[in-house]
């Protein structure tokens, strides 16, 4: 029998209550108004929010019956003060308060002022009985002026790739509706709402919304379609990248009006609701079990932060609108690992130690991304001690492990996901590209900079990759990508300017057996130059407080035990053709360098952004699995072959299973030749064979150059002599198999008879996965 997964508000206040001494350290009061607090800087923009989700957090443990004031340390009468002073001071430092920001200025008016407001207003409708009539005043006026601001000032916009806004639309139209329920005799309350319809209709929009005739409230959708934010796949392009973040914002909003409808027993209109279950179904797929985000598109931000928060208040909100039960799990799942991270702390803050360089340096980011997590705690804790929402399931985490797939061609983003592996790659990604494959419940294997893409790095401050051309395939169980990126570096000393230093082509496939990925990589130096350091692979392993600070590496002789972060950098490099991390993650080189090396940096190296290094802050530390591994390259000429490799990666796999798996031959890179039978080797295309668990064998072969080829590849010495044919499994249409085009015609069958040879023909840069039956 299951056990049951029960969740209630008092899980979150007491993840809060150490939280508000440790808060405290950060808690000013203004020296000429003793009535007025703030937290953090006290500055406009970040730092109006900061303060303003700090008074959230105070206000609603004020007011809570389970908050402990001998365990928190701090009295709810204390509580409440620190609430009052932050929200006056919030306040009283807007365009309408008679106060400023502590940089000087005053905020409100813009196109992110609703946003922190929203976020507080929890807070308010729990202490609103403690403020005072002046109090009052002046939030209906502050809420007015915004609201008049919209109307007056802000023009809605909306893009796929432009002014894509759907965060933004949708935090606007709730202020509006907001300040239109909570003061209904303010004059312009019917423009408000109106506006608010086209906010929302322009939020969670998609291209076919601009001839939908479906009519919500009783208007067209497309009679208020400005433009679409997300795509037909619901995959979204903000900050210029597939983010799986900024997809949970739009929808964390919305619970906030939601439950503010909610409080207050008022039938909220339909339109706030436009796609949000549509945008659900998609983002449900890239949940891990634990509740952590699967950022197939990567994070500009800080990991297990931010987005990764704000997913609380839309599983309560999912859990209330739709039902699913789900979220039970993801949310309890989630709040372990807060707690996880707080004690690891132990000085009652939420993030410490993991940021410390990041309090240390930038003490307004810090104090943003502690509020974050604080004001989201307290939406958990004030929203299930007041309504009556579901709070147990007998599911438990291995019933989240579906299949699902998912794909958007723009972003060259594919996601397969089974019982056993997550598998993804994505081209449009931050830091791009990347690749994942994880087992399903190991979330803190999942770290996304370039991941399973190859890195290069030169001694310019900023490097990256910029993608020249890629093609994804899409199959059951499975998928193929592959492309060319140009590897950039910029900023160098003395004023260098930005140069191209190398050509990167990989190609990824996911086998439709719920365990492996096989790859090829291949990199070569465009000029004269001077590498940091050069990754084949780069497999990230995230080795830090969320694994316990341990990593153990099996190899063909023994085992390696690596503590993250460690304070000294250490470079493994082992003898061996396997490794296998944590008895759960085989990885097996089949063709490359002699040595499989596992780089540890000995320091969180992975930052908000690693595009610019510049800082030389981290928040996250991850060892890195690579062949070859070259540091401090010394002069490499033009032409020169960086890395050229072939690899598989088994979800799942102990130590034991990945030894035998190398073992038995499933794994070989095949014999390549020319036209000419005289021809031995043909130096255009790279050929491998893996078998899978049940006995079936896939080749992947990849043109590494940028003109087409066409080459003999040699099967094994088993396969001559027997009846076999070739499935194309994945490729374009530009392939061919013995000189036979590939067409739905063959069925994309290819008869080879009883040779142990077959003839290719492929597209530049291209590759295709074939079967062997």
């Amino acid at each position: 029998m299951k056990n049951s997964c029960y969740m209630n508000s008092k899980h979150y206040i007491k993840l809060l209550e150490p939280w508000f001494e440790a808060a405290k350290k950060y808690i000013y009061q203004c020296t000429d108004r003793p009535d007025l607090e703030y937290y953090g800087c006290g500055y406009n923009n970040w730092g109006v929010q900061t303060v303003q989700k700090t008074l959230a957090a105070f206000a609603v443990a004020s007011v809570d019956p389970d908050f402990d004031e001998e365990r928190a340390g701090i009295t709810r009468e204390e509580l409440l003060d620190h609430a009052i002073k932050l929200f006056r001071f919030n306040m009283e430092s807007h365009i309408e308060g008679s106060y400023q920001c502590m940089d000087g200025t005053k905020w409100g008016h813009t196109w992110i002022s609703a946003l922190g407001t929203e976020r507080m207003m929890h807070g308010i409708d729990a202490i609103y009985e403690f403020l005072n009539d002046s109090d009052k005043e002046l939030l209906r006026k502050v809420l007015e002026s915004e609201c008049n601001w919209l109307l007056d000032e802000y023009e809605i916009v909306a893009g796929l790739i432009e002014n894509n806004r759907p965060e933004s639309n949708l935090w606007n139209g709730s202020l509006l509706l907001r300040t239109a329920f909570m003061f209904p005799d303010l004059p312009r309350v019917e423009e408000y709402k109106e506006k608010a319809h086209r906010f929302f209709i322009n939020s969670i929009s998609v291209p076919s919304d601009k001839d939908s005739e479906v009519l919500i409230d009783g208007k067209p959708v497309k009679d208020y379609f400005i433009g679409p934010q997300f795509f037909e796949s619901y995959g979204l392009n903000h900050h210029r990248y597939m983010n799986v973040g900024y997809m949970v914002i739009p929808l964390s909003n919305l619970a906030m009006l939601h439950f503010a409808y909610k409080k207050r027993g008022v039938k909220p209109p339909e339109v706030i609701y436009h796609h949000a279950s549509d945008l659900w179904k998609q983002l449900k797929k890239m949940i891990f079990p634990d509740g952590r985000l699967i950022r197939i598109g990567g994070d500009s931000r800080v990991r297990y932060c931010y987005c990764q928060d704000y997913a609380i208040p839309m599983w309560l909100f999912i859990i209330d609108y739709l039902g699913d039960e789900d979220c039970i799990l993801f949310e309890k799942n989630w709040l372990k690992q807060v707690a996880k991270e707080a004690q690891y702390n132990n000085d009652g803050s939420f993030l410490s130690r993991r940021l410390k360089d990041m309090e240390d340096n930038f003490p307004l980011y810090y104090t943003r991304l502690e509020s974050d997590r604080a004001v989201t705690l307290s939406m958990g804790a004030y929203w299930r001690r007041i309504f009556d929402l579901p709070y147990s399931t007998n599911k438990n985490s291995e019933d989240l492990a579906v299949n699902a797939e998912w794909y958007d061609e723009y972003h060259g983003s594919c996601l397969n996901r089974g019982k056993r592996r997550v598998a993804s790659f994505t081209w449009r990604a931050c830091e791009r590209p990347q690749g994942l494959c994880v087992p399903f419940d190991k979330s803190n294997m999942a770290e996304w900079w370039e991941n399973i893409s190859g890195q290069i790095l030169t001694y310019g401050r900023k490097n990256y990759q910029e993608i020249v051309e890629h093609k994804e395939h899409i199959f059951l169980g499975g998928f193929l990508t592959y492309g060319k990126t140009d590897v950039i570096s910029d900023e160098f000393m003395e004023g260098q300017g930005k140069i191209k230093t190398a050509v990167n082509r990989l190609t990824f496939a996911a086998l439709p057996d719920d365990k492996t990925v096989i790859g090829m990589q291949y990199a070569t130096s465009c000029i004269h130059n001077y590498y940091q350091s050069i990754k084949g692979l780069n497999l990230n392993i995230p080795n830090d407080l969320y694994n316990d600070n341990i990593r153990d590496y099996y190899y063909n002789t023994g085992c390696q035990s690596l503590k993250g972060p460690a304070g000294e950098e250490r470079i493994v490099k082992l003898h061996t053709n396997w490794i296998n991390v944590d008895n759960c993650l085989g990885i097996l080189k089949v063709y490359g360098d002699d040595k499989i090396t596992v780089y540890s940096p000995g320091r969180r190296q992975i930052g908000t952004n690693d595009t610019v290094r510049g800082y030389g802050l981290g928040f996250m530390h991850v060892d890195h699995i690579c062949f070859p591994f070259i540091k401090n390259s010394g002069a490499i000429f033009p032409g020169t072959v960086l890395y050229d490799i072939g690899y598989v990666i088994r979800a799942g796999d102990t130590a034991e299973e990945t030894a035998k798996f190398a073992k038995e031959g499933n794994i070989k890179r095949l014999e390549v030749a020319g036209k000419k039978e005289n021809e031995k080797v043909y130096t255009n295309i790279r050929a491998m064979l893996v078998s899978d668990d049940y006995k079936n064998n896939y080749i992947l072969a990849f043109n590494i150059t940028d003109e087409e080829a066409e080459a003999k590849i040699i099967l094994p010495q088993e396969n001559e002599f027997k009846e076999h044919a070739l499935i194309c499994i994945a490729g374009d249409s530009y392939l061919q198999i013995n000189h036979v085009q590939l067409s739905d015609k063959n069925n994309k069958g290819f008869e080879i008879g009883i040779d142990n040879w077959f003839h290719i023909k492929l597209a530049p840069w291209a590759a295709a996965l074939l079967k062997i039956e």
